[in-house]
């Protein structure tokens, strides 16, 4: 079992609690992870542009940043693998401009910053990058098709 915490610092009727509940559990799942903590923030673009220019020197809002911790701390049950933070805004400009569905495109970010936060990184080499997308690929037609497959009638 996983300890999911989410932080929703914005109002979105469609990117709810429980859905990025129940996306990060199949996530999680997917990958074998098995009594880990992680933390989902949905933020907006200032906040987002705040902590990249902070952390990675850009001065810019972007879409997902990953914060890996990748620690037990003694006595505790999870493992902590770190925050993910997600710009709503951004995402849903970004699901526009790409032709996916908003919730669509708030998946595969979720896919992304949870691969970065257990090590996968896609600026380290061409190699790299064809590894972490192939999984992050195959990780959101798994979630999609669950959904799919649950909300038809």
């Amino acid at each position: 079992m996983n300890k999911i915490l989410i932080n929703k610092e914005l109002y979105d009727r469609k990117i709810t609690k429980k859905f990025i509940k129940e996306v990060t559990d199949i996530i999680l799942r997917e990958l074998n992870l098995d009594d880990v903590e992680v933390s989902i923030t949905l933020t907006d673009n200032n906040t987002i542009k705040e902590l990249n220019r902070e952390w990675r020197g850009k001065d810019k809002p972007t879409d997902v940043l990953s914060f890996p911790i990748d620690e037990k701390p003694p006595g505790y049950r999870y493992k902590l693998l770190g925050d993910v933070v997600i710009s709503l805004p951004y995402a849903k400009r970004q699901a526009e401009e790409i032709g996916f569905s908003y919730q669509e495109e708030v998946t595969r970010l979720l896919v992304h910053g949870i691969l970065h936060l257990i090590g996968y990184d896609h600026e380290t080499s061409e190699k790299d990058a064809k590894v972490m997308f192939k999984l992050q690929d195959r990780i959101f037609e798994k979630v999609t098709s669950y959904f799919s497959s649950t909300t038809q009638t």
